[in-house]
């Protein structure tokens, strides 16, 4: 019985370690945009890709670009899971909703949260007339939808980001002059229990070596998707 107990519990440990939480190997220090793209993710069905609990064969790459005050901000993910490939692409909407501002000044925390879920539940709808004496509750929500293409083009897509760079990015590049606005990259990669995150500017002449690299892994996995749904810098 003893021998038994021992072996159970060996295989607890073995499955454990076999699906483990990632070990950060290079991220940008916070503040940073991985930060709220990780919130993003965690209330969402991508959920956060450093907390993933798989196994020692999995792939993911999430290639994230916008973030501007004035565009859209939206990532494709590659992911390979059970010896098979899958693509998303996962889009970050405005949510709103307006109450009155009276409720609004008074509300909890709870209640703001409630509306905020609200908005979320609405999303898409866009608020045509504003009545005076009212407060706009606006949220953001990541919609993730699943790219129709062959496994054959996703791994061609991973193996091209590979080849351009996505496991050697650094975790920032360094700069001597502030960029303010500016369309940004965030790429995420997880192998295994490894993981990896970058954030970079888009610079439309590259200074270093790194600003090339984060261009060609973007284009690497925008290739999936049709010209309506690339974002472009």
């Amino acid at each position: 019985m003893d021998s038994l107990r021992s072996a159970f519990g060996l295989l607890v440990l073995l499955s454990q370690a076999s699906f483990a939480q990632a070990r950060v190997l290079s991220a940008p220090p916070e503040p940073s945009l991985l930060n709220i793209t990780r919130q993003w993710s965690r209330a969402s069905s991508l959920d956060d890709l450093r907390e993933l609990r798989t196994g020692s064969d999995y792939r993911e790459l999430r290639v994230w670009g916008g973030y501007g005050l004035t565009t859209e901000t939206q990532a494709v993910v590659l992911r390979r899971a059970n010896g098979h490939w899958s693509a998303f692409l996962a889009r970050v909407l405005r949510c709103e909703i307006q109450i009155p501002r009276v409720v609004g000044e008074s509300a909890s925390r709870a209640t703001i949260q409630h509306y905020a879920a609200e908005a979320r539940r609405l999303c898409g709808t866009k608020l045509r007339d504003v009545a005076p004496g009212s407060q706009i509750i606006t949220t953001d929500t990541l919609l993730v939808e699943p790219l129709a293409v062959p496994e054959s083009a996703i791994e061609e897509a991973w193996t091209a980001a590979i080849r351009a760079g996505a496991s050697q990015l650094p975790a920032r590049v360094e700069r001597d002059h502030v960029m303010e606005d500016v369309f940004m990259y965030v790429v995420e990669l997880r192998s295994g229990d490894e993981y990896r995150a970058s954030v970079i500017e888009n610079m439309e002449r590259p200074e270093t070596k790194a600003d090339q690299q984060i261009k060609d892994v973007y284009a690497a996995v925008n290739r999936l998707l049709k010209d309506g749904q690339v974002l472009k810098p």
